[in-house]
């Protein structure tokens, strides 16, 4: 498949291409649309070898563009041109040899894509764009020709589809397309082209010419693979074959180490493809059963006159192919058994041409050989050929090998297989070893073939010379490729095999008894010789060290094959092989043979059962001497100084070290070296960091490749060992610390460890900035160190953390910091840079990218280095730019998500980078991680503009290429190819829109540029789970653009949103349109994540209970989720595991037990992957939450269609997807969040917020409706546990709600007390019923979580209790209530609250005020009835109230609020419960006098004040007047107990001076606002003053002798005390305010019944008391709602006229009681003190004169007026009336 670099190329050639690649991936696809698109594109592939030519008249309208303008490609009307531009124009054309128009447009798209290569010029860039779209249309014709059904693959598509690909394809074909690639080919240069831009300035940096050059040669490559392509489906036509073969015999590109390049390589394996290289089928139709082409190929291969010299070696090995054609093929053609005798002649070409070495050294070798799955398939078919079908010219060779003793033909046909079977990486040499056993795979070779095979193998075993030993062992080597043929081959060499070499030269034995013997020999040399003295031990021969180097490499590639034969050979006890293999590094051999045979040693570490043998065995030899016996230097370590640096060759150091590693990889033995030295690696590691790694650059390398071996190979081994290192106190404790500890201190310093690893980074920052890549062992040292840097930074938190909590001496800085110092090399602070550098899209090693992408996260995300970082990236010209860039093209890169391989690298980088960028967006604005985003970071960042790239001289940042990445999900591409990367493009996005810095930048560009908002609403939801990660955080996304456009009053934008979201739908079903398919449709793929169930364990060997707790020890979270972490986990296991064999415990338990580790490990990550299903359905369903809260809540109503149909299709829905068994079933908690919101939403709809009042225009929900959600509200109570508060609080909120809608109210003023509703009124008798339906189990669920449930549940169940209690008129709930004990419990509980509240004081825990506010207000209704007073008198309830201590603890001053709080509810449930129970109930009233002496200072507190009363202090003052009031008037102020009685007594004349001193400090009330809280202070005033006169009267007595309360004051001569006078002026203010009232009264009812003639402004002023936002009412509502507001204050009105009424007739009362008194008896009351109502004859007698002065008749006219009036009843006008003629009539007299 093709890729395009450029999305945007050539404009509709991207389309063809992109189509093309669609079709492959996806098998599918419209035949007539690609049969349209290849007709239209196919002179574009007649381009790909022509240039369009340039023409005069095309240059001379690009000049006149300036002025007359020109029509450009896709427009219609001319444009004029820059004469720049015009001028680079013309340029381009010379340059490139194009014509102009088209040269305009490419032109053209290099300024478009500008944007992404910022350091380029549109003219640089529009030459790549040239040669790219060349490669990229190349790329496509190969594809379509790979989509043609043939004889070796197939793409599988449909059948219509291969037609029209195949006939397109022929017809190119038959137009000359194999010429035409041919003379492309031949004409077409890199260097020469390159050399062409040259000269033309076309050439940019370094990168613009790297770049260049890989287009220009993908190009010619993809053309020659294009008739590789064709040849490999079907047979090229003679004419094309003979072309294709002139061709190669004339030009062979080779590069300068002498491989052929990848053109040649494609057309010699096209030639291959073109002949058959085994017997033909019956009826073939190969061209080899065509006379004229064999003949005709024949003649064109030998003819010599028509070859290059070049291609003589090329042109010998097609004679091998077609001698082995031949041959293969004689017998099936007659053409063919014409040419039999001349295999020889080629054969002989083929030697003599050295056809073989061509095979071997330039072919095989090349770069793409391997690569190419079908070349490699071929080759083998042509090797296998020659050994199967010329076998008698295959053994006269390997006779005369063996004759003549050379290493000739043998030998190179030796070297060709062993270099092809050392490259193959499939397995075909097994073929060779198929005849051992014939029930094996055999790759369908034929029995023949087979044998022949295996009898070259084993022929050659018993004829090899001593010149042909290496040669065969080598190929032998190759043979072992895989474990089957490594045990084939281990077989061959055995003496007792039966079908064993036979030549004792070529055996096992032969081979380590000539190792032994050789060990043997030394030994004996070097006995009785000291360590150190110098000694001359036998050299052997420059032969038998190869042919000792052979057998070494052929024993490390069978041993690294298979694990069973290292045990085999390891313990044959006549090899040896293990001491023997010591023996020789503790000899003083050659370091070639020491290096090979530390290789050797190497693979035997790859098993664990040996590395313990070979750790001891390599401490016994002291190869690296380990215990210091002298000054001087002894083993690895003096020869690396000696013999190795000397000879610059370092074979042995670089197999210690590779020895190292292995058994590093492993493990390490804590006791190596314990009794004759310090225990531990310290001194290896000492030896690679001292000897090797710090001085890896200073020594002199013959090979410099090696250099770059000896480094990368030492920073393996210190990964390793970091890696390994777990951090603990014993290394800071201990004098000889662990080597992990030893080199991360290191690492944590400036030390020259540090600095050589940043050296080995910079070096590769600094080939990349020349244009080299990294390759071979170079890259390998830099990925290396960029490894263990990030290691390091992973390492240090934990080691830090452990420094800073103990009292080590170590000083240690943090890596970051270290990093952002200055480099002892160039003296800059460019550590960072360089690491940078490693980023840019030249690193073709994802390793290295992802170890680097992974230290700038882990860098960046430290405390205190951002800002610094960003500094050092921003403050250099082109760093940060060149950054964006590398960053922006490995994001680019477009291919699929997979588990394994290159590209599951290449992903994983992508990964890194967005979370890199996710990371950075956590930190303080500005930063680079908001420059990479594309923000301008020199000004606020709320201040950049986010344009498309170009637009403004915008670049292409990385929020494009995020963006771009995510515009992939839509149609017609519709591709989730990169899952994971894509989920992380949403996080970045959601990041970014979350940053108050940044949201409204992203999601205004998110809407104007791409709708995104509104496309990808119409992908989700998706029945592929993987998108559900997607859908929860695009709704997370949905639902803030849905807040921040409402608020921005977007309107039409948002309904198209909310029309999407919940549009109404066709279908009806009830009353209802069923509407919100979308939201449903979301909510139904949230439910449809299956998060499965766990499987519970069979254990036989471990403890159920212990294994939960060490799962427990081992969880931790991840991204919000606890899970088990399964490594730690089995290493624990592992550790009991290795605890119990230290027992006598068998083999087979063993087995057992290790089984079950595994099964506890498979049902771990089963346990993980259920976690975290179950976190993300949680957070998908959350997600989904917000976007419907933000709809019902934060949009204007009006813009949501259906609103009211809406809200009740989602609760019904979460409500019915939440029941037991359901998806939903386990996010009740989550849900039933949602639900309170939506009941509460729908209540709302039908009335105002806080209120009963019906909004207009409004009809109310169907009761049926209404009892359907109560019942599922009630089932889901029902069935939600008792552990669930949180959504059991929810649920009852919810049906409050519901039972509101269904609330007859007697009032229109709900009266909401802190978090607990108080006022609710009678509920319909059919939602009532609902609830009783469910019977004991509902009233038993809701009065446990009255008493026992958590502090906001236990506040709505007696809220929703106290609803049920008031519509209860046949006391059902009551009775049971008080059977069950729940009445009686809740009664008690009051006193625990009382404690939690005194616990409380001076916190700001209120919730046990509320607990306490919510149970008082549950009584207070029970209180309503005489039934329940009664039970509640019985149940002790006064009793507990005057215990309530917490009324007697708060500070007055600083608790002045809540001191009401807890007041109020105990003064309102006593007085309705005195007042249900009537008056001259004699015990309720003994008890409330109890209570009241037991509250008398709070009580007097209250009436007395203290300064300027608020609202609430009159709402107290109101009620503890109106409770003495009531308890005067059932007189009650003794006890049994005498001083109980003198108490009362006492509290009761105390409290009433307090009652009438209220008389001169409240005033009646006059004139007011029409404010609410005016309004309410003027009734309760006046509330006040009736009780208190209310008082007065009872406390005056009803006999004829009265206690006097009042003096005989009139007049001026009044004094401070209570006097007739203040009754009088009472009297005299009430009528005064009852006369204004009236007045007041009727004008508002006149108004309220002509509401329709008030002003719009005066309706507008009335209406915003019912609602807020009186401008989106229509006239009518506001009518309605000023209506309302007229009918409140009205019935206000009325109230304190009634109040009045009230009060008039008792001050009359008052008034005529006294003057009787007075004047009649004339005489003071004794019982009252002298001081206060001392009265005499005299002033009698003034009263008597005076009181007409008061009491004249027009007042007195006046009282019987109001009193006769509409207003009072006619009691109250009689009795009054006779009052007034009775004070007439004393007066009188």
């Amino acid at each position: 498949m093709t890729s395009v670099m450029f999305p945007g190329l050539w404009g509709a050639q991207s389309e063809l291409i992109l189509t093309v690649d669609e079709v492959v991936r996806s098998k599918a696809g419209s035949a007539e649309h690609m049969h349209v698109l290849l007709k239209k594109h196919k002179p574009d592939f007649n381009a790909l070898f022509t240039n369009p030519e340039r023409d005069v008249r095309d240059r001379q309208t690009v000049v006149k563009a300036v002025n007359e303008g020109i029509v450009i490609t896709g427009n219609t009307s001319p444009r004029t041109l820059p004469k720049l531009f015009t001028q680079e124009v013309l340029l381009l054309s010379d340059v490139l040899q194009l014509n102009e128009l088209v040269c305009v447009d490419l032109l053209l798209a290099g300024e478009e894509h500008l944007p992404r290569f910022p350091t380029l010029t549109r003219g640089l860039l529009a030459v790549l764009l040239h040669y790219d779209g060349k490669r990229s249309m190349a790329a496509c014709l190969k594809t379509l020709i790979q989509m043609r059904e043939g004889r070796t693959w197939t793409f599988g598509l449909q059948p219509n589809m291969i037609e029209t690909v195949s006939s397109f394809t022929a017809d190119l074909m038959n137009e000359g397309l194999v010429q035409k690639i041919l003379d492309v080919l031949v004409n077409t240069d890199v260097t020469g082209e390159l050399e062409k831009l040259e000269q033309g300035h076309a050439v940019g940096d370094i990168t613009h010419r790297l770049m260049l050059r890989e287009a220009i040669t993908k190009y010619r490559d993809t053309l020659a693979e294009v008739v590789f392509a064709w040849t490999c489906q079907n047979p090229l036509p003679l004419n094309d074959t003979m072309k294709v073969l002139c061709h190669v015999k004339k030009n062979c590109s080779v590069d300068k180490e002498g491989k052929v390049e990848a053109d040649t390589v494609a057309l010699f394996m096209s030639l291959l493809y073109s002949i058959d290289l085994e017997p033909l089928p019956e009826n073939s139709t190969s061209p080899m059963t065509d006379g004229a082409f064999t003949k005709a190929f024949h003649k064109e291969l030998t003819d010599p006159g028509k070859e290059s010299k070049d291609c003589e070696s090329l042109v010998a090995a097609l004679h091998l192919a077609w001698a082995v054609a031949i041959n293969a093929c004689a017998g099936s053609s007659a053409s063919v058994d014409s040419l039999l005798g001349e295999e020889d002649m080629l054969l002989d070409w083929t030697f003599k041409h050295n056809g073989l070495t061509f095979l071997s050294n330039a072919l095989l070798k090349s770069a793409c050989f391997f690569e190419e799955e079908y070349y490699v398939s071929r080759m083998h078919t042509l090797a296998t050929g020659l050994l199967t079908f010329l076998p008698l010219r295959v053994a006269e060779i390997q006779a005369d090998a063996k004759q003549n003793h050379t290493n000739s033909d043998y030998g190179k046909l030796l070297e060709w297989l062993t270099v092809l079977y050392e490259g193959e990486s499939v397995g075909l040499c097994e073929a060779f070893w198929s005849s051992e056993n014939p029930g094996s795979p055999s790759r369908d070779m034929p029995v023949f073939s087979k044998q022949s095979l295996f009898k070259f193998v084993k022929t050659g075993a018993e004829q090899v010379t001593p010149e042909l030993f290496v040669a065969y062992l080598r190929f032998l080597g190759a043979l072992s490729g895989t474990p089957s043929s490594a045990r084939h081959c281990y077989n061959l060499l055995r003496t007792d095999s039966t079908y064993g070499s036979g030549n004792g030269l070529v055996t096992w034995d032969h081979f380590f008894g000539s190792l032994d013997q050789y060990l043997w020999h030394i030994q004996d040399q070097l006995e009785g010789v000291k360590v150190d003295q110098n000694v001359t031990v036998p050299e052997i021969t420059a032969t038998e060290l190869e042919a000792l180097l052979a057998v070494l490499s052929l024993s490390r590639g069978i041993l690294s094959q298979d694990e069973d034969l290292r045990g085999t050979m390891t313990e044959n006890s006549t090899w040896h092989l293990i001491p023997t293999l010591f023996g020789l590094l503790s000899c003083p051999v050659v370091p070639q043979l020491k290096g090979a045979i530390l290789e050797c040693i190497c693979t035997l570490a790859l098993t664990p059962e040996l590395c313990l043998l070979l750790w001891q065995q390599l401490e016994a030899t002291q190869i690296l001497p380990t215990i210091q016996t002298g000054s001087n230097k002894l083993g690895i370590e003096a020869e690396l100084d000696e013999i190795e640096s000397r000879n610059e060759h370092y074979p042995e150091t670089c197999g210690f070290l590779n020895l190292l590693k292995g058994l590093l990889s492993v493990a390490a033995p804590g006791t190596l070296g314990v009794g004759y030295r310090q225990p531990g690696l310290v001194p290896y590691v000492n030896f690679i960091k001292e000897s090797v790694f710090l001085k890896f650059d200073i020594r002199a390398y013959s090979d410099r490749n090696q250099m770059w071996q000896v480094a990368s190979t030492s920073l393996e081994i210190f990964h390793l060992i970091l890696n390994q290192f777990q951090i603990n106190e014993n290394d800071l404790e201990e004098t000889v610390k662990s080597p992990g500890y030893g080199i991360l201190i290191q690492l944590l310093n400036d030390s020259p460890l540090l600095t050589k690893i940043m050296s080995v980074v910079q070096s590769g920052a600094t080939s990349l900035g020349k244009g080299e890549r990294l390759v071979g062992n170079h890259l390998a040292a830099v990925r290396g160190a960029v490894k263990v840097l990030a290691l390091t930074l992973e390492l240090q938190e934990d080691l830090l953390n452990m420094l800073r909590d103990s009292n080590a001496t170590a000083i240690v800085t943090p890596l970051q910091q270290l990093l952002l110092s200055v480099n002892p090399t160039t003296k800059k602070t460019d550590f960072i840079l360089s690491i940078t550098k490693l980023l840019v899209p030249l690193n073709s090693d994802i390793d290295t990218v992802h170890c680097s992408v992974k230290l700038l996260v882990g860098v960046c995300s430290k405390p205190g280095t951002l800002s610094p970082v960003s500094v050092l990236l921003t403050q250099k010209a082109g760093v940060a730019e060149e950054l964006m860039q590398s960053l922006v093209e490995r994001l680019e890169t477009d291919e699929p998500e997979v588990l394994e391989g290159a590209a599951a690298e290449r992903n994983s980088v992508r990964q890194k980078i967005l979370n890199l960028l996710i990371s950075l967006l956590d930190f303080a604005a500005p930063n680079i991680g908001f420059y990479l985003l594309g923000f301008d970071v020199t000004r606020p960042l709320s201040k950049t503009v986010l344009q498309e790239p170009g637009i403004q001289g915008c670049k292409r940042t990385v929020l494009h290429s995020v963006i771009d990445l995510l515009f992939k999900e839509l149609p017609p591409n519709s591709s989730l190819d990169t899952p994971q990367l894509s989920l992380l493009c949403y996080q970045l996005l959601l990041k970014l829109s979350t940053n108050r810095h940044t949201g409204g930048a992203v999601l205004r560009y998110l809407r104007s540029t791409y709708d995104f908002f509104g496309k990808f609403l119409e992908i989700h939801p998706s029945s592929d789970d993987t998108r559900l990660e997607h859908q929860t955080v695009f709704l997370q996304l949905l639902a803030l653009e849905l807040l921040v456009t409402s608020r921005a009053n977007l309107t039409s934008y948002l309904q198209r949103l909310l029309v999407a979201l919940a549009g109404p739908s066709v279908s009806v079903q009830g009353p209802f349109h069923i509407g919100s398919q979308k939201l449903l449709s979301l909510l139904d793929a949230v439910c449809a994540l299956d998060v499965g169930t766990y499987n519970p364990l069979d254990l036989v060997y471990f403890d159920g209970e212990k294994l939960e707790g060490l799962m427990r020890q081992h969880q931790s979270k991840e991204d919000g989720v606890v899970l088990i972490h399964v490594v730690n986990l089995h290493n624990a296991l592992q550790g009991e595991l290795a605890l119990i064999a230290n027992t006598n415990i068998s083999i087979a338990q063993k087995n057992d037990i290790n089984e079950e580790i595994k099964t506890i490990l498979n049902n771990t990550v089963e346990r993980n992957t259920i976690r975290r299903k179950i976190a993300l359905k949680r957070r998908a369903f959350d997600a989904w939450r917000q976007v419907v809260e933000v709809m019902v809540v934060g949009c204007n109503n009006e813009l949501v269609p259906a609103r009211q149909t809406l809200l009740v299709e989602l609760t019904q829905a979460i409500l019915g997807r939440s029941r037991d068994g359901h998806p939903l079933a386990g996010l009740l908690s989550s849900a039933s969040g949602c639900v309170v919101l939506l009941v509460q939403q729908l209540r709302y709809t039908t009335q105002i917020p806080n209120s009963d009042i019906q909004l207009e225009g409004v009809d109310p929900l169907p009761p049926g409706l209404l009892q359907t959600i109560t019942r599922n509200l009630v089932e889901a109570l029902i069935q939600c546990g008792g552990n669930m508060q949180q959504a059991r609080s929810h649920l009852y909120a919810a049906l409050l709600h519901c039972l509101k809608m269904a609330v007859k109210s007697d009032t229109s003023d709900v009266m909401w007390s802190g978090a607990v509703a108080q006022g609710y009124s009678i509920v319909d008798t059919d939602s009532l019923a609902v609830l009783c339906s469910y019977g004991d189990i509902f009233i038993e669920s809701l009065c446990k979580d009255a008493s026992k449930g958590h502090g906001v549940t236990k506040i709505l169940s007696l809220s929703l209790l106290s609803i049920v209690m008031g519509a209860d008129s046949y006391q059902t709930w009551l009775k049971h209530l008080t059977s069950k004990g729940y009445l009686k419990h809740f009664i008690e509980s009051i006193q625990s609250d009382n404690q939690n509240m005194l616990i409380g004081i001076g916190s700001d825990n209120i919730k046990p005020l509320f607990i306490y506010e919510a149970k008082l207000a549950f009584l207070t209704q029970i209180a309503q009835t005489e039934a329940g007073a009664s039970t509640l008198l019985d149940c002790g309830l006064i009793s507990r109230l005057s215990e309530l201590t917490i009324l007697h603890q708060l500070p007055v001053a600083s608790e002045l609020y809540r001191q009401h709080l807890l007041v109020q509810p105990v003064l309102t449930l006593l007085t309705s419960l005195l007042t249900s129970l009537g008056n001259r109930h004699i015990v309720a009233t003994k008890q409330a006098s109890h209570f009241v002496c037991a509250h008398s200072e709070l009580i007097s507190s209250i009436i007395k004040g203290g300064g300027e009363r608020s609202k609430s202090d009159y709402q107290d003052l109101s009620l503890v007047t109106s409770l003495l009031a009531w308890l005067r008037s059932n007189h009650h102020t003794t006890d049994d107990d005498v001083a109980v009685t003198i108490q009362m007594q006492s509290t009761s004349a105390q409290l009433q001076r307090h009652l009438l001193n209220l008389l001169h400090s409240l005033q009646l009330p006059g004139k007011c606002t029409s404010a609410d809280t005016d309004l309410e202070i003027q009734t309760l005033k006046l509330q006040i003053v009736t009780n208190v006169i209310s008082y007065a009267v009872s406390a005056m007595g009803n006999g004829n002798v009265i206690n006097a309360l009042f003096s005989t004051e009139l007049g001026a001569r009044k004094g401070h005390g209570n006097s007739l006078s203040l009754l009088i002026t009472l009297l005299q203010k009430a009528l005064d305010g009852s006369s204004h009232h009236s007045d007041n009264y009727s004008q508002l009812t006149h108004k309220a019944f002509h509401v329709g003639q008030l002003s719009t402004e005066e309706q507008r002023e009335l209406a915003s008391w019912i609602v807020t936002d009186t401008a989106k009412c229509s006239a009518s509502e506001r009518a309605r709602y000023a209506q309302i507001r007229l009918e409140q204050l009205a019935d206000n009105k009325d109230q304190e006229l009634t109040l009045y009424t009230q009060l008039t007739e008792n001050l009359v009362y008052l008034l005529w009681r006294h003057v009787h008194h007075y004047t009649v008896h004339g005489r003071a009351d004794t019982h009252q003190p002298k001081k206060q109502l001392l009265s005499s004859q005299d002033s009698i007698k003034q009263l008597t004169r005076e009181l007409s002065h008061h009491l004249t008749d027009p007042f007195l006219k006046k009282i019987v007026d109001f009193t006769s009036s509409k207003n009072t009843s006619t009691v109250t006008s009689s009795f009054t009336s006779a009052l007034v003629r009775r004070l007439r009539k004393l007066i009188t007299v």
